[in-house]
């Protein structure tokens, strides 16, 4: 009887080790993978893991990574398809929302650190350069180019492969150096026709430049960050923190605001606080952040931007940069209503588990663009802690 129970015990103990080492791979569920450990002991140890990182305010039912995780699984398995030779593409969406969605693949690995991710945003990349070429020159829009700069950029810091770390740095040189004029005083022009000087380029230019100063150390990098971002200020940002669409040369000012300016906006100025330590750039992100929240939206869901091509996925590029200040920014106070608008998206996605961009509405079972419905996904993820998050910290971004 001895020896049978030994033989068991040895038999339990082998298996045991063999889970602890199926464990160790990723412990990453989602998109395919398998889970490492059982569901339960993965929840209890990210709540454990929340419970010890996140300031006392915010210790309280949140979006959880589950939840993400299958937005993000509906999504890819929606709109998402991949070539025999490994390139994959969003369906029906070209340049710059594919650089934007190719940003949330890039936001899933920040949650999470989860290989699956990685392995995401080099299919997506891949895709669009077979698509569009390594060379971007020939698109008139600065801000589309610069979008695929950010996400390159970001891209690097994910998975450190050289292409994007060259990719990110050729084009930002290459729209800084056909945009940027003394004409009003500085800033850089939106398209190469040269008539407006817009906040969807500066915005994310001086993000672009702080990623690259991040990334290869250069100062030139910080001071055109700095230049572009102080002529955004002065010329396209009001004094409650209503961040301007663009100024055009015949007409002047167009006061219209939206989501992902004021996103961009926030962005820049938490990259240059955390760069330089001046509280002044903290403060301009936390206004236009209060702005938005409170003028714009009054506290409530969004519930706009579902006209036309590109309003649908304005409000997840805001997601991204309001996380950002929530989490790196130490701002806990934005990360309530995120969640409620997270939350509100989540109720009302279709059957397919698919969110459109009017979140406060049920979303149907008929077509939708991926770029429209993108924005939830971002938002979702977006409102949970980075996988290494361990509070805020003022110049943690420098290189």
């Amino acid at each position: 009887m001895r020896k049978i129970i030994n033989s068991v015990l040895h038999g339990l103990a082998a298996v045991f080790c063999l889970l602890l080492a199926a464990a160790a791979v990723c412990g990453c569920a989602g998109m395919n993978g398998a889970a490492g450990k059982s569901e339960k002991r993965q929840k209890e140890e990210m709540a454990e893991k929340m419970e010890r990182r996140l300031p006392e305010e915010v210790r309280r039912e949140q979006i959880g990574r589950d939840t993400a995780v299958a937005a993000m699984d509906q999504f890819v398995a929606k709109f998402y398809v991949v070539s025999e030779d490994g390139a994959g593409a969003i369906v029906g969406e070209q340049f710059w929302p594919r650089a934007e969605i190719m940003e949330i693949a890039v936001d899933a690995w920040e949650k999470t650190s989860c290989p699956q991710y990685r392995d995401l945003i080099e299919q997506m990349y891949l895709g669009f350069v077979k698509d569009h070429g390594e060379d971007w020159s020939d698109n008139e829009y600065n801000d589309d180019i610069i979008w695929m700069t950010i996400a390159c950029a970001r891209a690097y810091q994910a998975d450190e492969k050289d292409v994007y770390k060259e990719q990110a740095v050729k084009h930002f040189n290459l729209v800084y150096e056909r945009a940027w004029s003394e004409d009003l005083g500085g800033g850089l022009f939106w398209r190469t026709d040269n008539k407006t000087k817009n906040s969807c380029i500066n915005g994310p230019a001086a993000i672009a430049a702080c990623l690259l100063y991040q990334i290869t150390g250069e100062p030139d990098y910080l001071e055109k960050a700095v230049s572009i971002y102080e002529w955004q200020c002065e010329n396209l940002v009001g004094e409650d923190g209503a961040v301007y669409y663009a100024y055009d040369f015949e007409n002047g000012i167009n006061q219209w605001c939206s989501t992902y300016n004021q996103g961009t906006f926030i962005g820049a100025g938490l990259y240059l606080y955390q760069i330089t330590g001046e509280e002044k750039y903290l403060d301009n992100s936390v206004k236009a952040a209060d702005y938005t929240r409170d003028i714009m939206f009054e506290a409530g869901v969004m519930n706009t931007e579902d006209e036309g091509n590109d309003l649908p996925g304005f409000k997840g590029i805001l997601a991204r940069w309001l996380g950002k200040l929530v989490y790196e920014g130490g701002q806990t106070q934005y990360l309530e209503w995120m969640e409620k608008n997270a939350q509100t998206a989540w109720r009302n996605r279709n059957s397919s588990g698919i969110m459109w961009t009017r979140w406060a509405d049920q979303t149907q079972d008929t077509f939708y663009t991926a770029w429209g419905c993108s924005a939830a996904v971002s938002q979702l993820w977006n409102c949970l802690p980075p996988a290494d998050y361990e509070g805020s910290a003022s110049n943690q971004a420098n290189p």
